[in-house]
């Protein structure tokens, strides 16, 4: 479940980076002038943002529904009743609790996010392999290396390296495998450079690589080539990523280069644009997890052409490159929620009330996985058991159809006096179905076709309103009218459904009281010892299997409201009666609700 969350968030997120990393390139060409050489690599960093931001935690980010899109993919609905079995717990709900359910075709849904996760560990597997096998490279030249023995030019490394202000003791090798320098391992920073080069270039030449490598390590660039490297792994397949890396790494070459001149005389620009020329010559493959003096012929051609237009850059460019780039990662740190939530419909909730008390009730749970809210109302008490379950957006199934009544009601579909409904006599497996129906029996007898006509006279534009009127969920309901709310694109956690039932047994959504009152009645369920229990179930069911429960609702007693939600989730069976009877064991065990 966590794998296959992780591979939605990716999946949602490759809108972002396409976006991200177009926008970067256009950001540099407007503002060439306004941005240092510097500025224009350091901007990279926000998409370097971008792509871990799938790994954040959840609280942290709304981001991912997109198994819904697939889930929209199927064809057909096929007729089954969830089965009723609740044997194994203590609570008894034949007697007051129906649970029906329409199991719909997801083909998609089983096949290709089943598949997803082997193809997107392959990749990642492969590059890994690719990545481990540069890194063993690198450190086998390490190993193979001298420590530098002449004297003269390991005091002009450490000349270098003072001039820089680098006061860690940075190791430097010389070595027979190498035809360009590099630097290496940023925890334990090296530099290598190729033996050959001692003898065939001047010492001004050195001077020049010394610095050049220096650099790189000064600004963190090796750390960063780690984190390009595992950005490469991560998104192995989003080609918008292996081209904003590469550029990325372009300029941080240009950065360091300019970074070096800025250091030297200008009559000096020259002479270090010739070294780039002769080093281009001789170049080796690239080391990827290292840096490089060295690069491609056209990598080479624009760094010369930009040492050769390079003037040192004043102290107000520098200002206003870095008001740039912080209102750039102020817009970017501001936008990417908005735009994962509107990609995905918002997975996750940001659910943060004052008072919560953590439960811990794996043992009324019997093995399935789920989650359960409940809310003190006088009291403004939350208990929550499995807290990331609980603020995790997932399909409403029948639990929505107290909603789709009050906004019937509302739109004057029906009225709390004449909610009947003639049965056009289409056949379903249910009994129950199969007759005229009012508010109260289709409540009771979870009647879709009842809920879905009523949803066909308000009209999508008034549905979209009720929902925004509620704030229900993700408010998404593109799956279509009659099925968006069965496993598809609606979505709701159940901390928000605690959230709308307390005010739904309270009266103060935005909606006449007569209404509200309407749809209490139709979802009273029994009363015991003074306490009177609301509620509905809903049930998943996918491809003929219940993989989805809810039982949702509030007890209500002179004293105090006990407004709850259970959800519970597995691959092949979990349905609304199996949640109504873990939810009966804990309120009675708490001594809310006793049968």
């Amino acid at each position: 479940m966590m794998l296959l969350s992780l591979i939605t968030r990716l999946m949602l997120n490759c809108v972002v980076i396409i976006i991200i990393a177009g926008i970067i390139p256009l950001i540099k060409k407007l503002l060439k002038n306004h941005l240092t050489w510097k500025a224009q690599y350091r901007i990279w960093y926000l998409l370097l943002f971008v792509l871990i931001f799938p790994f954040l935690p959840s609280s942290m980010i709304s981001a991912g529904q997109g198994l819904g899109l697939f889930g929209r993919l199927g064809d057909g609905i096929s007729p089954v009743k969830a089965a009723a079995s609740a044997s194994c717990y203590g609570a008894d709900v034949s007697g007051f609790i129906e649970d029906f359910s329409i199991s719909v075709s997801r083909r998609a849904v089983l096949h290709f996010p089943s598949v997803l996760p082997y193809i997107c560990g392959l990749g990642i597997g492969v590059m890994s392999v690719l990545n481990i096998i540069s890194s063993y490279r690198i450190r086998q030249i390490t190993r193979a290396s001298l420590p530098l023995q002449n004297r003269q030019i390991r005091q002009l490394f450490d000349s270098c390296r003072h001039e820089l202000g680098i006061k860690k003791n940075i190791p430097v090798y010389s070595s027979a495998y190498l035809n360009s320098p590099i630097a290496a391992g940023f925890i334990k920073p090296v530099i290598i450079i190729p033996i050959h080069m001692l003898s065939e270039f001047t010492e001004k030449e050195i001077r020049y690589i010394f610095l050049h490598e220096l650099s790189h390590i000064k600004h963190g660039d090796l750390f960063i080539n780690r984190l390009i490297a595992l950005a490469q792994i991560l998104y192995w397949y989003h080609p918008a990523v292996w081209l904003g890396l590469k550029e990325m790494r372009k300029d941080q070459e240009v950065a360091c280069d300019l970074s070096v001149l800025s250091r030297l005389e200008e009559n000096s620009y020259l002479d270090y644009g010739r070294t780039l020329i002769r080093f281009a010559e001789n170049m080796s493959r690239r080391l990827s997890p290292a840096v490089q003096i060295a690069g491609s012929e056209k990598e080479i051609h624009r760094r010369i052409l930009c040492i050769a237009a390079y003037r040192k850059e004043s102290g107000w460019v520098r200002w206003k490159s870095r008001f740039i780039l912080v209102i750039a990662a102020f817009l970017l740190f501001a936008f990417m929620p908005v735009t994962s939530a509107a990609a995905s419909g918002g997975a996750s909730y940001p659910f943060h009330p004052e008072h919560i008390n953590q439960l811990d009730l794996d043992s009324y749970f019997h093995g399935y996985e789920g989650s359960f809210v409940l809310y003190e109302v006088n009291s403004n008490q939350y208990h929550i058991y499995n807290q990331e379950g609980a603020v995790t957006r997932i399909s409403p199934d029948s639990t929505y159809k107290i909603y789709s009544a009050l906004c019937a009601l509302e739109h004057g579909v029906i009225t709390p006096g004449s909610s009947y409904i003639k049965w056009d006599k289409t056949p379903y497996p249910f009994d129950a179905w199969n007759e005229d129906q009012t508010l109260d029996t289709a409540m009771n007898h979870s009647v879709n076709w009842y809920f879905k006509a009523l949803d066909e006279k308000n009209g999508m534009s008034a549905l979209k309103d009720c929902m925004m009127r509620l704030e229900y969920g993700n408010q998404d309901l593109s799956g279509g009218l009659g099925s968006y709310w069965l496993e598809s694109s609606l979505k709701i956690s159940p901390a928000e459904q605690v959230e709308l039932l307390a005010r739904l047994s309270q009266g103060t959504l935005p909606f006449k009281p007569d209404h509200i009152k309407a749809v209490q009645d139709s979802i009273y369920l029994s009363s015991s010892q003074g306490v009177s229990l609301y509620g509905k179930t809903g049930t998943g069911t996918i491809n003929r299997q219940s993989i989805n429960g809810w039982f949702i609702g509030f007890a209500k007693s002179c004293n105090e409201t006990y407004v709850f939600s259970t959800n519970i989730h597995n691959g092949s069976f979990a349905d609304g009666r199996t949640a109504a009877a873990i939810t009966l064991d804990i309120l009675n065990d708490r001594n809310i609700y006793k049968q």
